[in-house]
């Protein structure tokens, strides 16, 4: 699959997973993408839901860490996808004040946070992350 095909798929399983809002209904998106294009998935429902709500928050960080007892998504690709995020979240953040506290909570659904290293990777990409290692804790 080329990588505008699956960015094509990503828009479409995105757009459907805020509408049916079913976690098992879900694990298909990132079943049906090649492993080296499931960081677009995590990518595009992160961004998503850092300007959306705290229910669409919880909703994708439950998502996240279903695919990640399921092995669905690897950490690589958790990380990948939630890299663009992090290093915008400041700017983000003006705009959607809740926006840093919705990042950790997916971080958290990704279990990357249980990864030290790719954990203080992702966080130093912001300004803030003094911030967000405190609201880790």
């Amino acid at each position: 699959m080329y990588e505008s095909e699956a960015k094509t798929r990503v828009k479409e399983d995105s757009k459907e997973f805020f509408g049916i809002r079913d976690l098992e209904e879900a694990e298909v998106y990132f079943t049906k993408l090649p492993v080296e294009h499931r960081h677009l998935l995590v990518d595009k429902l992160v961004s998503y839901a850092l300007e959306s709500n705290e229910a669409d928050a919880e909703l994708v960080a439950s998502y996240f860490s279903r695919a990640a007892r399921k092995n669905l998504c690897t950490p690589e690709a958790f990380e990948q996808g939630l890299a663009g995020s992090a290093e915008f979240l400041d700017d983000i953040a003006v705009d959607a004040p809740k926006a840093p506290q919705y990042f950790i909570e997916m971080l958290k659904g990704s279990a990357l946070d249980k990864d030290e290293e790719r954990c203080k990777h992702l966080l130093r990409k912001s300004i803030d992350s003094e911030k967000l290692f405190g609201m880790l804790a």
